[in-house]
C-alpha cells in the first residue's frame, strides 16, 4: 500500500485521478507499453514477488467481485499521501482510504490466515513533495501521527507483519536538483521524517503482542547512487525521461538506456535502481 513507488497499476482503475502513469513511454523497458507503473519497468513489489515466487500483485480496485483472491494484492496509488489533504484535488486514494480497503480484505479472510500476510508500505513522500515550493507547509507531526494510527489499525484488522519503506531523498530528485547537487534543506526534512517513522514502526511492533515491524532504508542508498553514480554502475544521477511528468512531448529528450540513470522521470527511480535496492 502507499504511493507511486509501489503502485503496480491501481492508477489505471481510478477514473477521476489525474495522477497516473498509464501512458507512453512508461513501461518502456519491461513491457514496451504502459503498465501503470511509474517507471520504465518493474517496481519493488514486482521484484519482491519474483524473489519469493509469488505472481505479480493485482490492484485491489481491479479485482472482480466474487473472484478468488490473488496471493498478492496491491493497494498503492500514484499521488497519494499519509494526509487526506495531499493531492486531494487530484482524485487520489489516500492512506486512510487504502486502510479501509485492507479492512474489506481482512473481513474476507480468517484472522488466523491474516498472520501470514505481510503488509508492505511506501507512503509519506507525496506529503513532502507536494510542498517543495513552501516547505513551511509540510506537517511532519501530522504525517507521523497518521502513520502510527494506521499501523495500529492494521493490527486491529488482524495483520501482524509490517514492512515500511523510507521516503527517498527527494532533495536529490531531478525535479529539484540544482546543477546535479542534492538540496540539503529538503533532504533534512526527509531524514527527520524517516528517523521518527522508523521509531514508530519499531515501537508499534514492541507495543502489540505478535506484531513484527521492519523499517527499510532506501533513502541512503539512492542518495549514494545520485552523489556517486559511476561507483554504482550508473552513467547519470539524473532522469532518463525529463518530460514524462508533463504528459506532453514525453519522448522528447528520452534517453536510450534507462539503466544508465538513477531516475526514470523527474522523481521516480528506474527499474535498475529498484533492482539494486
Amino acid at each position: 500500500m502507499g504511493d507511486s513507488i509501489f503502485d503496480v497499476g491501481t492508477n489505471k482503475y481510478v477514473k477521476n485521478s489525474v495522477s497516473r502513469c498509464d501512458f507512453v513511454p512508461y513501461g518502456k523497458t519491461r513491457y514496451n507499453k504502459p503498465s501503470g507503473r511509474c517507471s520504465d519497468g518493474f517496481l519493488i513489489p514486482d521484484l519482491i514477488n519474483q524473489v519469493i515466487g509469488l505472481p505479480f500483485s493485482k490492484p485491489f480496485l481491479g479485482l472482480k467481485a466474487g473472484s478468488q483472491l490473488p496471493l498478492s494484492i496491491n493497494f498503492a496509488l500514484d499521488g497519494s499521501g499519509l494526509l487526506d489533504s495531499t493531492h486531494s484535488d487530484w482524485g487520489v486514494v489516500s492512506f486512510n482510504e487504502q486502510l479501509k480497503q485492507l479492512e474489506q480484505l481482512a473481513n474476507k479472510i480468517s484472522k488466523k490466515n491474516l498472520n501470514d500476510f505481510v503488509v508492505v508500505i511506501s507512503s509519506g513522500g507525496n506529503d513532502i513533495a507536494a510542498n517543495l515550493q513552501n516547505t513551511a507547509e509540510i506537517d511532519l507531526e501530522a504525517m507521523l501521527v497518521l502513520l502510527e494510527k494506521g499501523l495500529e489499525q492494521l493490527y486491529r484488522y488482524g495483520f501482524r507483519k509490517i514492512v515500511y519503506s523510507s521516503v527517498g531523498p527527494l532533495g536529490c530528485a531531478p525535479i529539484v536538483t540544482s546543477g546535479g547537487n542534492c538540496v540539503r534543506e529538503i533532504n533534512n526534512l526527509v531524514e527527520q521524517f524517516n528517523g521518527q517513522a522508523r521509531e514508530i514502526v519499531l515501537g508499534v511492533a514492541r507495543k502489540f503482542p505478535g506484531m513484527r515491524g521492519t523499517f527499510v532504508d532506501g533513502y541512503s542508498l539512492i542518495k549514494s547512487f545520485v552523489e556517486n553514480p559511476v561507483k554504482f554502475g550508473f552513467k547519470n544521477g539524473g532522469g532518463c525521461c525529463p518530460n514524462c511528468l508533463s504528459h506532453k512531448n514525453t519522448l522528447s529528450g528520452l534517453c536510450k538506456n534507462p539503466s544508465d540513470y538513477v531516475f526514470w522521470d523527474l522523481i521516480h527511480p528506474t527499474e535498475h535502481t529498484y533492482t539494486l535496492l
